[in-house]
């Protein structure tokens, strides 16, 4: 299938066919990258999607500190529980 770009006000555009734009799952944002001198668009991923999973597969746990004894006064002296 071939589509037209389009002058749209200083930019252009393509007009996706909204039959494509539902077998796709598009809805009002996607992604755009460049692989290859290809452009890609797919889907926008919310912020930090797939973190909990990454996490959890490098082996992290909830109760597991990114840097041990890191402590200071405030933490010995002052802190209440």
């Amino acid at each position: 299938m071939k589509s037209s770009i389009t002058k749209i006000g200083n930019s252009k555009g393509v007009i996706i066919p909204s039959h494509l734009l539902k077998q796709c799952g598009f809805t009002k944002e996607v992604s755009l990258e460049i692989k290859n001198d290809t452009l890609v668009i797919s889907k926008a991923k919310k912020p930090r999607e797939g973190w909990a999973e990454a996490f959890i597969e490098a082996g992290a746990g909830e109760e597991e500190l990114l840097i041990n004894d890191v402590s200071n006064n405030f933490d010995q002296d002052e802190w209440v529980w």
